[in-house]
């Protein structure tokens, strides 16, 4: 097996890493087809993929190990997975889990301080028990856990790398729950802990990334870059100049559901598979590339 460049080596080398976010094998190598160095293993995306609908906090610790080892023997690029809250309260459960993470192929990972009810389950339990709702709070859907429970599993996170070159992500929720103050007093408790890079939840726009920048230093991610009217939110070049220099995004849902419509409904009109076996995607593949991504017909 060719022996892969991992994460840290791509960091180390300064460049600045934009990543897509994948769920499986053909998304993850349709990626590396197109020239992306890296790839970021999205927990929304695999809920839509696995259980078709909107990340419910259905998916668990097993099958986003198994899938984390499918892309990683599938591809020669490396992969940063989503790890949500470790999937486990005790830390020295979430060691454990780390190291099985690390053992199925992983380049990195995030690791957050939300709760086990986590993304679309949170908001709808809250929106149906108003009456819970801490008006403290900004935004009262964002449930996390305090900083000594965080911190204690990027400790524990950070000891399950030790040895390898695996990149603990330190990413916080808090801004969305307590304010931007406690969110960056946490990304720098978490760098205290020796997290080689954070991620602030809600950061979108330039004057958040000048905010994070001005008080936390080193290596950073900025979480799936956007569009405001329009227009891209941020452009990578301004957010690497701040220390952002892994940056995610969103292409593979859309895109693969638009291509099997595509292809779907002109079969079904024709009633035969003339154009699904025909269409050359616009010259998009060669078949040899459409052989690589689709066949067993692979060095490993």
């Amino acid at each position: 097996m060719r022996k892969k460049i991992t994460a840290k080596a791509l960091f180390e080398s300064g460049e600045q890493i934009f990543a897509p976010c994948v769920y499986d094998c053909m998304s993850a190598r349709a990626a590396q087809n197109s020239g992306y160095k890296c790839l970021m293993l999205s927990g929304g995306a695999i809920a839509y993929s696995m259980d078709g609908q909107p990340d419910m906090a259905f998916g668990t610790l097993d099958e986003v190990i198994t899938v984390v080892e499918a892309i990683t023997n599938a591809v020669d690029i490396p992969l940063i997975a989503d790890f949500d809250d470790g999937y486990a309260e005790s830390p020295a459960v979430i060691y454990r889990n780390v190291k099985r993470l690390i053992r199925a192929g992983a380049s990195g990972f995030t690791l957050e301080d939300a709760t086990g009810i986590r993304g679309f389950e949170r908001r709808e339990y809250y929106q149906a028990n108003p009456q819970e709702v801490d008006p403290a709070r900004i935004h009262p859907e964002t449930a996390i856990i305090s900083r000594e429970a965080w911190l204690a599993r990027i400790k524990a996170a950070l000891a399950a790398c030790e040895g390898t070159d695996c990149i603990c992500i330190a990413r916080t929720h808090a801004k969305g729950a307590y304010g931007e103050e406690e969110a960056l007093i946490r990304c720098q408790l978490a760098r205290e802990l020796g997290a080689p890079m954070t991620m602030l939840g809600g950061t979108r726009t330039m004057a958040d990334g000048l905010k994070q920048a001005a008080v936390d230093k080193g290596w950073k991610m900025w979480p799936d870059v956007t569009l405001i009217d329009g227009k891209p939110a941020v452009e990578l070049e301004d957010v690497k100049k701040l220390g952002y220099n892994f940056v995610t995004m969103h292409v593979f849902e859309k895109s693969a559901l638009y291509g099997m419509l595509k292809y779907a409904r002109q079969d079904w009109r024709q009633k035969n598979v003339v154009f699904s076996s025909e269409y050359d995607m616009g010259g998009l593949l060669t078949q040899d590339q459409l052989k690589d991504i689709m066949s067993m017909e692979r060095a490993f």
